[in-house]
């Protein structure tokens, strides 16, 4: 009853937010001009609350040239299931946009992450670190006023494990990943 609450709050979460910086539909040719994004990442956010926790990131994407774009991300997540885990995200990933010359439509990307992981309640498990790379294809389009959806699809895998595999596994999420990332960004 407690996860089905947890849910519940971050589901009306979402749909608040939607509300609150919604208006009035506008061109998406309006998105070429876009030189940067800066959004939310709620995909920490999610892993976190499968695992009893809390989490949340920031990203920024920068247009280099017509076509091509390069994004920089930082997380933070907390999750208190069978182990207390604290991990700290860097990452970055370049993109580029085949069908626009914009930071929307079509992309195919490839990015690197580093997972550093922080055990503070286990004395027997060392700190430790995980780098990964990962491929992505994806869809970007501007939904509302501050608001872009992003379904994608990719491939996480990691160049330097964990030692405490088994233990991180579900807070790592490796293999094929696949979701819809709603980006609110603030530079309209």
């Amino acid at each position: 009853m407690k996860y089905l609450k947890i849910r519940f709050c971050v589901l009306l979460f979402f749909i608040n937010t939607i509300f609150i910086f919604s208006g009035d539909l506008e061109s998406q040719d309006e998105t070429k001009d876009l030189k940067y994004i800066i959004s939310l990442d709620t995909g920490l956010m999610i892993t976190a609350v499968k695992n009893i926790g809390y989490g949340i990131g920031i990203n920024y994407e920068h247009k280099l040239r017509d076509y091509l774009s390069v994004k920089s991300g930082f997380g933070h997540m907390a999750c208190f299931s069978e182990v207390t885990v604290v991990t700290v995200n860097l990452q970055v990933f370049f993109y580029y946009y085949p069908l626009s010359n914009g930071l929307d439509k079509f992309y195919i990307g490839i990015g690197n992450g580093c997972d550093f992981l922080m055990y503070p309640k286990e004395d027997d498990i060392p700190d430790d670190t995980a780098i990964s790379i990962i491929p992505l294809l994806g869809w970007k389009w501007k939904a509302m006023r501050y608001l872009m959806i992003e379904p994608y699809v990719g491939w996480k895998f990691y160049i330097m494990e964990t030692n405490n595999y088994d233990r991180t596994k579900d807070y790592l999420n490796t293999g094929f990943q696949w979701g819809i990332n709603f980006k609110i960004y603030f530079n309209n």
